[in-house]
């Protein structure tokens, strides 16, 4: 316990590190049409590893810089080259998820509604740029009708609205019965202060950027500013981060609801073993954000990781060479994620050897 709590802790992966040249050698760069755009989005980019211990996932979005890609590398060093990563518990063989809605038109709800066959719970996209509060309610109504009473309403807001935007932003979607809403403000003060005037709405707030961006999960804690907390494995930094984290949120009086960042089903079943554990450990868990694989036209392992009965299997991923050669991005693609790696791997070492 005590060698997993310290590589949590620092962020690092206990095993020797692959050299770059190694890392390259087993890797593949693919680019997977989405069904939707997502995220403004139309095509999801990663870097796969054929690893030692299985494959491994590096789905740092290319926008990011180096410093946040890092922890995703340290995310698909773990998955792919360490051989003492925790094993989902054996009597859990699947993980319920909600259904992901990005901002789409009222008219185009019912058909993606569809794809997310028996979940109990929903995940809407708001406060999109380019659209106004009207869309967000035109949505959010199109959701609730189509889905009916008992399916729980979640919001994610992105960090996107200051207090006064969510505030009446929150005050009138509340009619569609909101469970909760994932970072509608971007600081802690904002989050105390909406949580505050949000009293007696029933809406609950969740913490997900002030957690995988800002490391503040003792602040939120410490000031209540919020009721739920969202891990990703990818973001964090590796599963036994996201599990300590967890943990810590689980022990500040926190709910748990374990998320996914758009990977393929490699990256996802991470996130859903470390849903397994929790459940576990916990007594059970929310439904998970991990019903994401559906966002992607093709998937590069022998069985996506599909939503049925509202769940996605517990299962660990085995490459299909024939999908990740269909997958394969263009030459100038891979040659860009090549020359990421060189500068996050040096980073990795750099932070192994200080």
């Amino acid at each position: 316990m005590e060698g997993a709590l310290e590589r949590a802790t620092l962020g690092l992966v206990r095993i020797p590190l692959p050299s770059v040249d190694e890392l390259i050698e087993r890797s593949a760069v693919v680019s997977i049409p989405l069904v939707r755009p997502f995220r403004g989005l139309t095509h999801r980019e990663v870097m796969v590893f054929h690893g030692t211990q299985g494959p491994g996932e590096w789905a740092a979005f290319t926008e990011y810089d180096d410093s946040v890609a890092t922890a995703w590398l340290r995310s698909a060093l773990e998955q792919a080259f360490d051989p003492d990563i925790p094993q989902a518990p054996a009597d859990i063989d699947v993980i319920r998820v909600n259904a992901t809605f990005p901002a789409l038109s009222p008219a185009d709800v019912p058909g993606w509604w569809e794809r997310f066959p028996g979940v109990a719970s929903a995940k809407v996209k708001v406060g999109e740029p380019g659209q106004a509060l009207s869309d967000d309610i035109a949505r959010v109504k199109a959701i609730r009708d189509t889905a009916g009473p008992d399916v729980s309403l979640r919001l994610d807001a992105n960090a996107r609205w200051s207090l006064d935007q969510a505030h009446d932003a929150l005050m009138s979607l509340a009619r569609f019965d909101i469970d909760y809403v994932e970072q509608p403000v971007a600081t802690i003060d904002e989050m105390v202060a909406l949580k505050r005037l949000l009293k007696d709405s029933g809406i609950r707030l969740a913490a997900d950027e002030l957690i995988r961006q800002h490391h503040s999960l003792d602040e939120v804690i410490a000031s209540q500013a919020a009721d739920i907390a969202v891990v990703k494995v990818s973001p964090l930094g590796g599963i036994n981060r996201a599990l300590e984290v967890a943990r810590q949120a689980h022990a500040g009086g926190l709910e748990v609801v374990v998320s996914s960042a758009l990977e393929t089903s490699v990256g996802l079943s991470w996130g859903v073993r470390a849903a397994a554990i929790l459940a576990s450990e916990f007594g059970g868990l929310p439904d998970s954000g991990l019903g994401t694989g559906t966002f992607l036209q093709s998937d590069v392992v022998t069985s996506p990781l599909s939503v049925s009965g509202g769940a996605v299997a517990v299962c660990p991923p085995e490459l299909d060479a024939g999908k990740v050669k269909a997958a394969e991005a263009n030459p100038s693609r891979t040659a860009w994620w090549i020359e990421r790696l060189r500068r996050c791997h040096s980073r990795l070492d750099e932070e192994r050897r200080g």
